[in-house]
């Protein structure tokens, strides 16, 4: 019976693996153009990869698993750009503890844009969707998916926002609700001096809305690439 479930796992892995291969494999394609555009490449293919490795791990593992995005500004050095995957200690919907399995940070320069703008931006205007000029250009999947939590070995609990997968593969809110849907943004920032910002304030401002790449996730779970502001 050990045995048995071995082998099982040891399938499961592998088919994690193929899948990260892949998606690597699809996105480093532009990383030979360089600069500016290789960073924003190189940032969606780890948000890709970290999402195809969430909704894989929730049912080898048979347990909830989490995909966080710091978005607290106490802490400059991860805001916007510390993703976290974590994996339900207790088996069902809603595990009370949970354990990191990886930490990323994305390629300086380059920030998860958050469910609103207030305060990342010079001109809001400029921000807007081709799809739908009324709606800004955020990442509309952590629209209400936000929460409270202190990682290992920090201090303080900080804010987050995420989304999350059920040990059957499938997209779940992050706390309670119904599965989220939308767009994942990634953009170019510029790291404000300190001093220049007050408390709570971002400490950076996001720049340059026609480089935007990002994802989008399908009602299962997987990610397809955003390469340009046209598909947003």
């Amino acid at each position: 019976m050990k045995t048995r479930r071995r082998a099982f796992s040891l399938l499961e892995l592998l088919v994690v693996i193929g899948l990260v291969a892949g998606l690597t494999f699809l996105f480093a394609g532009g990383l030979a153009g360089g600069g500016r555009a290789a960073v924003m490449h190189s940032a969606q293919a780890t948000l890709a990869n970290l999402m195809t490795a969430a909704r894989s791990k929730a049912p080898a593992l048979n347990r909830k698993v989490r995909l966080l995005v710091h978005v607290d500004p106490a802490q400059p050095e991860r805001y916007l750009r510390l993703l976290v995957l974590q994996v339900g200690r207790q088996s069902g919907a809603s595990p009370t503890e949970w354990d990191t399995v990886q930490r990323v940070s994305l390629p300086p320069g380059v920030c998860v844009v958050p469910a609103a703008l207030t305060g990342l931006v010079a001109d809001e205007a400029e921000w807007k969707r081709v799809s739908n000029p009324d709606a800004d250009l955020v990442s509309d999947l952590f629209t209400n998916q936000a929460l409270t939590y202190a990682l290992e070995g920090d201090d303080t609990a900080q804010t987050w926002l995420g989304v999350a997968f059920t040990p059957n593969g499938t997209l779940a809110a992050l706390v309670t609700g119904p599965p989220p849907k939308g767009y994942v943004v990634l953009a170019q920032v510029q790291v404000r001096p300190p001093g220049s910002y007050g408390p709570g304030e971002p400490p950076l401002r996001l720049v340059d809305p026609s480089g935007v790449r990002g994802l989008v996730l399908s009602a299962y779970g997987v990610p397809a690439p955003l390469n340009d502001r046209n598909a947003f």
